[in-house]
């Protein structure tokens, strides 16, 4: 019996608990059930119709353009027609020439239209704009128009027919003109082209894979799926649609998964259809429907999830509200270690209602907050981290407030670089809730950045010394070439292979040349000294250099400079430099016996075009996008098969682009040949300058290899032995007294003890660099000097001219261009060098 009552207050509390689950159940699902029911029927089909509506007010507006464009057409007619001046034209004896001459002045009152024509009362042309004798006195297409001219008191709309004069797609819109008494007399009518309707609707943007088409009286479709005229005035989908159109006129059709919507344009009878996938019209009402769904579902499994929560509340409630605290901590702890430093600052009274541990550090550390100041009991003011104006401006305008890495001095003077962000925050009624404040240290980011640009620096420098030290190497190589060129006269096979390797080692030096040239384009430092050049001395220069190659594989070189006005203002040598490229590209890809066309010619006044064409191997299809990329040459059997590091076209793009041209390449495929195009803008020719009087030089004396009695003394400055070996081989043969110091401090001590005429430094010395040793030299014993140097950008030069030297050559050494610089120093001394037989380098820059 005691426990009875336990039991009936345990079923109680089962029936309590059922209660609750039925009720939350009949809470969710009915009202979700219904909601479903309602968006498959009564949603479905108001949004349908909307959708529908929607439509044909949008057909509608296109059928108005199109109408307002032949209706103002039809209003010129109309105006003309009425027009006593008119009838008396077309009573006129001669109308043909009076309607000529009258249309030759109407027609361009109205650049609305497209032609304008005028018939006899049986539809033969007497005049027409644009004008074709052959067609005066035929017929003029009147079986179009002519009746229902006739029977209109205003104008026609005709259906589309090519016109006569040029089979282009027109409609007519034609008035007949009548005498006093009513008869007809003539027929008044312009042309419309189809394609200027077509323009007019392409501006429309159409979207979601609508396609728009016009069909006119007879159901013929004016235009294909991008609105340009079509030439068959016929569609297989619109045939299959032209009798429901037809029959209602207006209205909407679903065939095919498409749906068509369409509307007739009373005034002409031609009809306006819109085309588009059922699935994408009706697309809103499924996204619709698919959200109900997926809503009703949640709702439906949130309301079981509810009423299973609901029977357990009782016995869940101290979990539920120690779960909720754990949670509470759980975010608190989030906010409190994140990096950045958040703060909530009250819009009133600007103190701190909230900030997390990394705000309060920053502020302390270079926000200038004492230390003894708590960060909730400070305001805004008291940080001195954003700018004291900020807040205001936030809250006035709600624009957010924002500094990008500004710079602060924190407490032990280190720089930190931070960004610094106010956001208003409002609440769902507008009102102002507070101003976030978002403080990040990027301090690490600016540290990381600027150690990049120093590597990138420093990659730079390293190339430019990988230059210098890759030239050293070939100045004693030239220089031994030469030497043994000259003492081996009568053997040809070794001459020959002399000659390869002086070739190899000027590869070896343009290779390196080409790798510099890329990282001046890549950093925008490519300098050019512009003057006016002419373009066809320069592409002989160009293919001089090429001569020889072109000699061995026995190719046809075909000048065709048809160019008129060859004159441009360049860089003479970056010009050259690209105009080599695309020739050496030619012979280089040119089978033996090929022929390489380089012609010119004035496209336009100001521009000058310039093509070298070839018959070589061509390029692919898919490759020919790539050529100017550098280190690309199409594919790499092209790179095993012929050599070469892929710069050359790559360097002549960025040059041409400097001197404010285009470049281009053509081929039609593999083993078809290649032609590329460079376009300049030309300029006036300069003005002939009087030849300057130069006393003639004296002619050299015989061959000889003995000494003169006072040989000019050269001092040869460079750490590099072999170099300076090499160098000494060379002068020496050719006549002068040669000493040579290693170092700075031992040419200056050589200076010390000896006379010299002239030095010859390399710049990167062990001790310290030529500059600084041409200086001491100029200012002590007032030498003049020739720098040699693997360092060869144009600051370099200046730099060098700048500490003294008259010349800078870059390494490998051309021996011809060192001996008629020394030449030129010497004579500037007042004597004159000595004169040797020895055999001379071979002319060009290595």
């Amino acid at each position: 019996m005691p426990l009875e009552p336990k039991a009936r207050k345990k079923d109680r509390g089962r029936i309590r608990r059922y209660h609750i689950v039925v009720a939350i159940l009949l809470a969710g699902l009915v009202p979700s059930i219904l909601m479903l029911v309602v968006s498959y029927t009564i949603l479905t089909k108001t949004l349908e119709t909307k959708i529908l509506r929607d439509r044909q007010t949008f057909v509608q507006l296109i059928a108005h353009l199109v109408g307002d464009d032949l209706g103002g057409k039809s209003t010129i007619i109309e105006y003309y027609q009425t027009l006593p001046e008119m009838t008396r034209l077309l009573t006129n004896p001669d109308p043909a020439l009076a309607g000529q001459q009258w249309l030759g002045h109407t027609f361009f009152s109205h650049p609305r239209i497209d032609g304008m024509f005028i018939t006899d009362p049986e539809g033969r042309l007497i005049a027409s704009v644009p004008a074709n004798p052959d067609l005066v006195g035929q017929d003029y297409g009147s079986s179009l128009w002519r009746k229902e001219a006739i029977a209109a008191t205003g104008a026609i709309v005709s259906p589309v027919h090519p016109r006569a004069p040029d089979h282009r797609i027109v409609t007519d819109v034609v008035g007949a003109v009548r005498a006093p008494d009513g008869s007809v007399v003539g027929f008044l009518g312009v042309s419309v082209l189809v394609e200027r309707i077509g323009r007019r609707l392409s501006t429309i943007g159409f979207t979601d894979q609508s396609v728009c088409q016009i069909l006119d009286q007879k159901g013929a479709a004016l235009f294909t799926q991008n609105f340009e005229a079509n030439p068959t005035l016929r569609s297989a989908e619109i045939d299959s649609l032209i009798g429901p159109i037809r029959q209602n006129k207006v209205g909407h059709l679903e065939r095919g998964g498409n749906v068509y919507s369409f509307t007739t344009l009373e005034s002409s009878g031609w009809t306006t259809v819109l085309r588009q996938p059922t699935i994408v019209a009706y697309k809103p009402v499924e996204d619709l429907l698919n959200k109900m769904t997926v809503l009703s579902i949640w709702m439906m499994v949130l309301t079981t999830i509810f009423a299973w929560l609901g029977a357990k509340f009782y016995r869940r409630q101290a979990e539920a509200s120690l779960r909720i605290e754990r949670e509470v901590i759980f975010n608190e702890k989030i906010l409190a270690n994140m990096p950045s430093g958040i703060a909530l600052v009250d819009p009133g009274s600007r103190h701190f209602l909230q900030a997390n541990e990394a705000f309060a550090e920053m502020a302390t550390r270079f926000g200038q907050l004492p230390e003894k100041i708590d960060i909730h009991e400070a305001t805004y003011d008291d940080v001195k981290i954003a700018p004291d104006d900020a807040i205001e401006k936030v809250l006035r305008f709600g624009a957010p407030f924002q500094l990008i890495e500004h710079s602060f001095v924190d407490r032990s003077g280190q720089t930190r670089f931070v960004n610094v962000n106010l956001l208003r925050l409002q609440g769902p009624d507008q009102t102002i809730q507070g101003i976030l404040y978002l403080v990040e240290d990027k301090t690490r980011d600016v540290t990381l950045r600027q150690e990049l640009i120093n590597a990138n620096a420093a990659k730079d420098q390293f190339l430019a010394l990988l230059s210098h030290e890759l030239r050293n190497p070939l100045t004693p190589v030239i220089a031994m070439v030469g030497e043994l060129e000259a003492i081996t006269t009568n053997k040809p096979e070794v001459r020959e292979a002399l000659e390869i390797i002086r070739r190899n080692v000027e590869l070896e030096a343009r290779l390196i040349d080409d790798l510099l040239d890329v990282t001046r384009i890549a950093k925008g430092k490519l300098q050019l000294s512009f003057e006016i050049v002419s373009v066809d001395e320069i592409l002989r220069r160009a293919y001089e250099i090429c001569g020889d190659e072109i000699d061995e594989k026995e190719q046809r070189v075909e000048f065709r400079l048809k160019a008129e006005r060859a004159w441009v203002e360049a860089d003479p040598a970056r010009l050259q430099q690209v105009f080599w490229n695309l020739i050496k590209n030619a012979v280089k890809f040119t089978p033996k016996g090929g022929r390489i066309i380089i012609e010119t010619f004035n496209p336009q006044p100001n521009e000058i075009e310039i093509k070298v064409t070839d018959t070589g191997i061509g390029i692919e299809k898919g490759k020919i996008e790539k050529v100017f990329n550098a280190f690309e040459q199409g594919q790499s059997s092209i790179t095993r098969r012929f050599g070469g590091l892929g710069l050359g076209l790559a360097i002549s793009k960025a040059m041409v682009a400097a001197h404010g041209g285009q470049i281009a390449v053509h081929s039609d495929g593999k083993e078809k040949g290649a032609s590329f195009t460079v376009r300049l803008e030309t300029v006036a020719a300069p003005a002939p300058v009087e030849p300057a009087k130069v006393t003639p030089l004296p002619a050299a004396t015989a061959p000889t290899n003995s000494p003169q009695k006072h040989p000019r003394h050269v001092l040869v400055v460079d750490d590099h032995l072999d170099t300076c070996r090499g160098m000494k081989l060379m002068l020496e043969r050719r006549g002068y007294k040669i000493s040579v110091a290693h170092s700075a401090d031992q040419a200056i001590a050589k200076a010390d003890s000896e006379t010299f005429d002239l030095v010859i430094s390399d710049i990167g010395l062990p001790d310290r660099n030529g500059y600084d040793l041409m200086q001491e030299l100029t200012a002590r014993f007032g030498l003049h000097g020739i720098a040699l140097s693997g360092f060869g950008m144009e600051s370099d030069i200046r730099r060098a001219h700048a500490a003294g030297f008259s010349e800078h050559l870059t390494k490998p050494i051309n021996f011809d261009r060192l001996e008629d610089a020394i030449r030129r120093l010497l004579a500037q001394q007042g004597a004159p060098a000595p004169q040797n037989g020895a055999g001379r380098e071979r002319d060009g820059e290595a």
